[in-house]
């Protein structure tokens, strides 16, 4: 019997017997309510039940003298679940299969040969090369497993996606894999592709993938969304990841970067579980684009080597609360490269860097200890905004003082922190919005609350009392400021060069002086109150 007139449909749970047409309907259903995986696995279970009871399941070994006659090969293909062929086919007979094979399951090409097409549209296509598993074609359909031909070179495009597949095995002989050649195949649980060139989303949605053998390059999503793949052999032979590539792969925790990386596009190991992103090896890798490593709850260590350009990786490793080592190389720390990253290592990331991105380290809430290296220029809008442990920075090797965006500091104590530098820059620090909040202290800093200018001006408090000695210097007065410059008190020493001030009635605790010595020095001291 070569087509069925006649089918059983559920009507109120009971079977009724209805034409084809009511049957597309039931289709139609399924499909506004199902994604198109559950469709095809519904529609499956429908017509297994619709046929069940009236036509025996079988296997089938065929040979085909011709394309295009697998049909004429075949009495009654809608009880076909296992299909063997041998000799010559074409696009015609995967639409033959597709359409009239609703049961097949298993597919069997090791002694077929795939010849070129060319005549009336198949789903819109006319034309289709030999050696190539046809693209679309056998998505959505019931197969479970595939072996492909011996001469196969080439695997279309959605070829198929969608499948019930298992596990594929692709040849050796195969060169090319097409864009989303097996995405959405939700029951896939291993893949090799260990010489072939894939295409993007070539296995994107694979959730129950597990295990997966690649070469070369990973193309855009290639397993993207991929949550059970936990396991990527021949990953030390990749030569370029791209955008997206592993996406929400939350199994994900080891990936090994080999030397032969050039590339690692923008997303790449976006929201996965890797722990471990060392690339410090990598002296090939070139470039690393945005969010690359962006929400990775477990990442803890991300080294790049000197080689690599990352200066557009906006958001690198955004949102990764582990992250503690960082090597990061480049003249710029890119824009909120490290948001979210409370336990990162500041300085690290910062190493040479000439520039830090707005809002690269916010959050940074662990940092309680950063040094600004000398090559520092500037420190972009909100840059360091909550890192609400710090307590410490280290200034000593900047000649100049970095100029900053708005609000770098926003949310941090900066009187509580202290600042050290050189006593040459020093008063630069003191005179420089934002920079001169912070307790600034040069390499003469004694104690919490006591300032040194060259051995010779020194100031304390002593709780509310403030102290000033001038030693031998001839300093004839002194002026007390708050910390935005407004003038407070002038003071005179007495002939030891002693001057005392009680600044209980004083609601700030910050506080800069300054000195005019007789031969024209000028002395610049910013001092903290304890209460």
């Amino acid at each position: 019997m070569k087509h069925l007139h006649v089918a059983l449909c559920l009507k109120n749970g009971v079977l009724w017997e209805a034409g084809r047409g009511v049957c597309g309907k039931i289709f139609v259903i399924l499909r506004m309510f199902l994604n198109v995986h559950d469709m095809t696995r519904y529609t499956t279970l429908l017509f297994s039940l619709l046929f069940a009871s009236s036509i025996g399941v079988q296997a089938l070994d065929v040979e085909v003298i011709a394309p295009g006659s697998l049909a004429s090969s075949v009495d009654d293909p809608a009880s076909v679940t296992s299909l063997a062929v041998a000799g010559p086919v074409d696009a015609s007979d995967f639409h033959f299969m597709a359409s009239e094979m609703p049961h097949l399951t298993a597919l069997d090409l090791s002694a077929a040969r795939v010849e070129a097409y060319e005549g009336d549209p198949i789903e819109g296509v006319r034309i289709f090369a030999a050696n190539t598993f046809p693209e679309l074609i056998m998505a959505g359909t019931a197969l479970e497993t595939v072996t492909f031909p011996p001469t196969l070179i080439s695997i279309g495009e959605c070829a198929l996606a969608g499948t019930h597949l298992r596990s594929v095995h692709i040849p050796a002989s195969v060169r090319t894999v097409g864009a989303g050649a097996f995405a959405g195949c939700r029951e896939l649980a291993e893949a090799s592709a260990a010489t072939a060139v894939l295409g993007e989303g070539a296995f994107a949605g694979c959730t129950a993938l597990r295990s997966a053998t690649i070469s070369g390059a990973v193309p855009a999503q290639c397993f993207s969304g991929d949550t059970s793949l936990a396991t990527v052999a021949g990953a030390a032979d990749v030569t370029s990841i791209g955008s997206r590539a592993f996406e929400g792969c939350t199994s994900l925790k080891d990936f090994e970067f080999g030397s032969a990386l050039m590339a690692v596009g923008p997303r790449a190991f976006s929201g996965s579980a890797i722990e471990e992103a060392d690339m410090d090896a990598c002296h090939s890798l070139k470039t690393v684009g945005a969010a690359a490593f962006e929400r990775c709850p477990q990442l803890r260590s991300l080294l790049l080597p000197e080689s690599a350009e990352v200066d557009d990786a906006h958001a690198l490793a955004m949102g990764c609360p582990m992250l503690v080592a960082v090597s990061v190389p480049g003249g710029v720390v890119p824009a909120y490269a490290f948001a979210g990253d409370a336990a990162v290592d500041v300085s690290a990331a910062i190493g040479n860097a000439v520039e830090v991105g707005e809002y690269a380290f916010k959050g940074a809430a662990s940092t309680s200890e950063m040094s600004l290296p000398s090559s520092l220029e500037y420190i972009g809008d909100h840059a360091m905004e909550g890192m609400t442990g710090l307590q410490k920075i280290d200034a000593e090797e900047l000649a100049e003082v970095p100029a900053l965006g708005e609000e770098v500091w926003s949310g941090v104590d900066q009187s509580a922190v202290k600042l050290y530098t050189t006593a040459a820059m020093a008063s630069a620090f003191m005179n420089t919005d934002q920079w001169k909040e912070f307790d600034i202290r040069h390499s003469s800093t004694t104690g919490t609350v006591m300032q040194e200018v060259d051995g010779t001006v020194r100031a304390c408090f002593e709780g509310f009392v403030l102290l000033v000695d001038c030693g031998g210097v001839d300093v004839e007065s002194v002026t007390v400021a708050d910390i935005d410059g407004r003038l407070l008190a002038r003071l005179r020493p007495d002939a030891d060069g002693h001057m005392i001030l009680d600044t209980s009635a004083w609601s700030t605790r910050v506080y800069l002086l300054g000195a005019i010595a007789a031969d024209g020095t000028r002395f610049t001291i910013k001092l903290a109150r304890n209460n």
